[in-house]
């Protein structure tokens, strides 16, 4: 449902979803739990799935009603803006810098907490209701779920500057840098209004999308053995290939370990990993390659 109607609104939505349940791996997040609590309990005085908060006000479980809603939304102008004025992202250490200007055109003083939250999307897991396939799951709140505060006076401009760090599991194809000001303070109809938002692909922040598909034609992964039985050697070679990050995780996301060196090569240690198929992905440079490695007995 969501999916569709931010497919519908390119640009236009900034979409975060919660996992709050420990049992539904690898999507869980104790952010998104912690953050979910800071709402009012909705549902005859507690929580339930699946819920919308759109725009900080709560929308309930009834789907068919979201879409009018978000739509009705998307309607109303604001005079609270957002910005990147040297947002970063470095691929080959997988870290960057948010720096995000924060604009205030309403004649009232705006009290609100930018929100940085780091989402994924293409995330497979099966869960009770049937979806095999997640968008937008919250990776991480940075600093955390309350934000970092902002004061705006009227005409106001402020920028916040924020560090962050993508785990080895998380696909960074598939990772956007999600941002909005929202007003901390529960309101009389228990809403917790958002001001603004926006949402980017952190690749754009690289400026090595292009170049990063150029450079993977070039990368060339060789393991040996496959099947694995005590460990293996990743030699890596390419136009890209200088200092190297192998990830191995499971099928469904689950980081299992991963190796940094700055050689083109690099031995991989089973060390005691239950036998079965996973995943690896060689980060050398601006390119990515990805394949599959079997551990036998």
């Amino acid at each position: 449902m969501l999916d569709q109607v931010v497919a519908d609104n390119p640009g236009r939505i900034a979409h975060v979803e919660w996992h709050v349940y420990s049992g539904a791996p690898p999507m869980y997040s104790a952010e998104a739990y912690a953050k979910w609590h800071q709402y009012p309990p909705p549902y005859q005085g507690g929580y339930a799935t699946p819920w919308l908060w759109m725009d900080g006000k709560n929308k309930s479980y009834t789907y068919n009603t979201w879409t009018n809603a978000i739509n009705d939304e998307l309607s109303v102008p604001t005079d609270v803006g957002l910005t990147h004025v040297g947002t970063t992202y470095d691929p080959a250490l997988r870290t960057g810098q948010l720096a995000v200007e924060c604009y205030n055109g309403s004649a009232d003083t705006v009290k609100a907490a930018l929100q940085f939250a780091v989402t994924e999307d293409s995330v497979r897991y099966t869960g009770s209701n049937g979806d095999p396939i997640h968008n937008a799951v919250l990776r991480d709140y940075v600093p955390n779920q309350n934000g970092t505060s902002v004061t705006l006076a009227p005409g106001a401009r402020d920028t916040v500057e924020l560090s962050y760090t993508l785990q080895d599991a998380w696909i960074e194809e598939n990772v956007k840098l999600v941002v909005y000001l929202q007003n901390m303070t529960v309101q009389p109809d228990s809403s917790l209004p958002c001001y603004q938002g926006a949402s980017d692909s952190v690749l754009s922040f690289a400026g090595v999308e292009e170049s990063k598909l150029l450079a993977a034609r070039d990368l060339r992964v060789s393991v040996s053995p496959n099947p694995v039985r005590t460990g293996c050697e990743f030699a890596v070679s390419g136009a890209a290939a200088h200092g190297v990050r192998i990830s191995v995780y499971t099928p469904d996301g689950r980081s299992v370990g991963s190796i940094r060196t700055a050689a083109n090569q690099a031995t991989w240690s089973r060390a005691g990993l239950p036998r079965g198929v996973y995943l690896y992905r060689v980060n050398a440079g601006t390119a990515t390659a990805e394949g599959k490695l079997v551990v036998a007995d």
